[in-house]
């Protein structure tokens, strides 16, 4: 690869992970200190936010920042008003810079409720015990109610209306934001876009990495939070490897050699001295990332430095 190659196409899918997010928001924060901006991201669920603010050039402004206030705010305020507040607080900035021109592709998956039934049971009081029950499927791998009832949902910024792909709009943004996230037996206040039910993208696709490679990236970075292998979705149906090829697109993983639950980082609560700690740790293996595959990234990392409104510019 030279620095002339200009056919090098660059995606990154982010996994979900609620709080243990907060490792994949320090990989994108040394990315962006390294100058390696992605065409197209993918997100989920706890990553839409800091995937948002990479493909916007503020994951390192904000940074360690906001998974301090959530994790504050769960156990006080509950998670959906934690989720609907990070997004009042930051769906401003979002808004502006992922639908400016030349802004990269931004995707944020989603679960679609499929039927009237399934939507009245996931819009109402029956949700959380039916959010624990497909929690508890996940240790059988029984999807039998998720592949009846919801359907992989992935809205894009750049899809154009009548071509078939979900837009993700300014108009929609918000709602489709909190739909992403909206984990059943947690998550009280129902999730709707456009008068349909939807709920967290992590039972469908929690990690958007081959619908990011659909779009033509020759190069797909896919972050984890947990050391264990990479799939899809809660419920094992794909993994995600590293080394693999997905849709033409070589696929390298990123993910923490240790689970961060002893530094005092679970899914749904977190010490403060742990969030910082799990951050700094996905800053070094993002660092250590671009050192150890400089060659394959070097035409996505050619001219990819300065301002991060200069980095999207740069995009093709």
């Amino acid at each position: 690869m030279t620095d002339a190659d200009t056919t090098e196409r660059i995606g990154i899918a982010v996994a979900s992970g609620m709080l243990k997010g907060v490792y994949g928001h320090g990989v994108l924060s040394a990315f962006e200190e390294l100058g390696l901006r992605a065409h197209v991201y993918g997100t989920a669920s706890s990553s839409g936010l800091s995937g948002g603010l990479a493909a916007t050039g503020r994951a390192r402004e904000v940074g360690v920042d906001y998974w301090l206030g959530a994790a504050g705010a769960a156990a006080e305020k509950g998670m959906s008003t934690v989720a609907l507040d990070s997004i009042k607080e930051y769906g401003p900035g979002l808004r502006e810079g992922l639908f400016r021109p030349g802004a990269p592709e931004f995707l944020l998956a989603t679960s679609k409720v499929t039927n009237a039934e399934a939507a009245k049971v996931t819009q109402g009081p029956e949700a959380k015990a039916l959010g624990k029950q497909l929690l508890r499927n996940i240790f059988t791998g029984d999807r039998s109610w998720v592949e009846e009832n919801l359907s992989a949902t992935v809205f894009s910024s750049h899809a154009v209306a009548g071509g078939g792909e979900p837009r993700l709009t300014p108009d929609n943004y918000d709602a489709v934001s909190y739909a992403s996230t909206r984990m059943l037996h947690a998550w009280a206040v129902p999730a709707e876009v456009d008068g349909e039910a939807y709920v967290d993208a992590s039972y469908t696709c929690a990690c958007p990495a081959r619908e990011v490679a659909a779009k033509g990236v020759t190069t797909l970075i896919a972050i984890g939070s947990d050391p264990f292998p990479l799939f899809r979705d809660l419920y094992a149906s794909e993994e995600i490897a590293d080394g693999s090829v997905l849709a033409g697109a070589r696929v390298l993983v990123v993910k923490p050699d240790d689970d961060l639950k002893p530094l005092g980082v679970d899914y749904a609560a977190a010490t403060p001295e742990g969030l910082v700690k799990a951050y700094e740790l996905g800053l070094d293996a993002g660092h250590r990332f671009v050192d150890r595959h400089a060659e394959q990234l070097a035409a996505a990392l050619a001219g990819r430095t300065g301002t991060p409104d200069e980095t999207v510019k740069d995009l093709p």
